[in-house]
């Protein structure tokens, strides 16, 4: 038994020195440096859309001929012989013409693989990534001055900006992309065709390529019967030749279509004198005169502008006579306690057949009694035949008067004598109101005090008793 376990100690150490003998020998060995492997095949770029073209670079391992295989998203592969005389030579051929290189164009979306072989052996691969996506961004301006605008009113020229770059390198699309169209939508849910805009030098204000690169423009010219106002979200629609595409609906705040307002002057005259007036009084007959037109603006819609008439435009211009606050929401005189007001009168106001001035005659009536702090008004409203309709509004306010102009009325007027001092009269005028109110110069007030000092003299001098 002794005997055994001293021949087993013996083989165990016998090993035990043999693995120590290994290990150090494995220590004294020289260390092996790692180097970074060089990558046989490369595409760049690694994305592309359809109808662009990668470069493919193959680096030998070593001489020899070189099989390069490209597979397609569906499965189809065409092939290059690349041939190297040494090691670590490098060279390229072109992937997406139909002319050179592979002689092959990208038109599938997905993943194409990319594989080099010698003698049935696969000895590097890659890939790289074809899509049809677009991005697209757009802005809209004015005519004339070409200012950002959120919307506008009928008549204004609006024009929609769209600038599109392709997703793979947000390279823009400009008039030389092979069978590029843009088209958008209107209101009315019609389509146009944008056109192609050179570069300027303004950028647009929703992001996109920028205007110094060029963009595509449409337009929109409402006229004064265009029917759909309201909010406009343009839906747009980009294609090439190629089957690059994206349909867009504007994200942001809607652009906004309003009717427009007419610009309307009121002409106030009274009907016995012809004179204008800035008052008005009970009894008294007073001519209303609207002129009412189409506004303009920097660029208006070809058209657009013009007198509001009856044949073309179907125009109505109202006159409502009243006192007090005006509620631009009942459109009439009067409101609350709060906002005291009424109306006093309506007159219907008849085209006079040119200008688009309208004339009316408010004949005199008894005025209402009004509260203080408040005024007589004139609002005439205006409206055409489009439909929401365009419309307008203007009022003139009008003081008390105690008498119509031209109007005699009789005045007790107390007076009494310089020269006496003790006589007085008692007269009665007859004077004609006026609306016309002329100021009296202070050189004129300084001599009436001087005729007044004078007279008071000369009656001190009359009355002083005689010796």
């Amino acid at each position: 038994m002794i005997t055994e376990r001293l021949r087993l100690t013996k083989v165990g150490r016998a090993g035990l020195s043999a693995l120590l003998l290994v290990s150090m020998l494995a220590l004294m060995a020289p260390l092996t440096t790692v180097s970074a492997q060089t990558q046989i095949v490369t595409a760049t770029p690694g994305e592309v859309n359809l109808g662009m073209a990668t470069t493919i670079a193959v680096t030998a391992p070593a001489a020899g001929t070189y099989s390069v295989v490209v597979e397609k998203p569906n499965g189809a592969s065409t092939s290059l012989n690349f041939v190297f005389t040494a090691a670590g030579q490098t060279q390229n051929q072109t992937f997406g013409n139909a002319t050179s290189g592979f002689g092959s164009l990208v038109t599938g979306v997905g993943t194409y693989n990319v594989f080099v072989t010698q003698g049935g052996t696969v000895v590097g691969t890659t890939s790289f990534y074809a899509t049809n996506k677009l991005n697209i961004s757009m802005d809209m301006v004015n005519g004339g001055s070409c200012f950002y605008i959120p919307g506008a009113s009928r008549g204004t020229k609006m024009f929609p900006r769209f600038y599109v770059t392709y997703a793979s390198n947000g390279a823009p699309i400009t008039n030389a992309s092979k069978g590029i169209y843009v088209t958008y939508t209107l209101p009315d849910g019609s389509k146009l065709n944008a056109t192609w805009h050179g570069p300027t030098a303004a950028a647009p204000i929703q992001g996109g390529s920028g205007g110094s690169t060029g963009f595509y423009i449409g337009k929109f010219q409402p006229n004064w019967n265009y029917t759909a106002v309201g909010p406009w979200i343009p839906t747009v629609t980009v294609g090439d030749a190629y089957g690059n595409t994206v349909t867009y609906a504007y994200s942001g705040p809607a652009f906004t279509l309003v009717p427009a307002t007419l610009a309307t002057s009121v002409r106030l005259t009274d009907n016995k004198t012809g004179l204008p007036i800035a008052a008005i009084a009970s009894g008294e007959s007073m001519n209303i005169l609207a002129t009412v037109t189409y506004p303009t603006n920097a660029e208006p819609v070809t058209g657009f502008v013009a007198p509001l008439d009856t044949a073309a435009r179907g125009g109505s211009v109202t006159a409502i006579i009243g006192w007090g606050y005006w509620n631009a929401t009942a459109m009439t005189f009067g409101g609350s306690t709060k906002n005291p007001g009424g109306v006093i009168g309506t007159v219907p106001l008849t085209y006079t057949g040119a200008n688009g001035t309208w004339k009316g005659q408010f004949a005199g009536a008894t005025l209402p009694a009004i509260p203080t702090g408040t005024t007589y008004a004139v609002a005439v409203t205006s409206t055409d035949k489009a439909s929401p309709p365009n419309t307008g509004l203007q009022i003139a306010t009008l003081a008390a008067a105690s008498a119509p102009p031209g109007v005699a009325t009789t005045t007790t007027v107390v007076s009494t004598s310089i020269a006496s001092g003790i006589s007085t009269t008692v007269s009665t005028a007859t004077t004609t109101v006026s609306q016309v109110v002329q100021s009296i110069p202070t050189i004129v007030y300084a001599g009436l005090v001087i005729i007044l000092v004078l007279g008071l003299i000369i009656g001190m001098v009359v009355r002083m008793p005689r010796k």
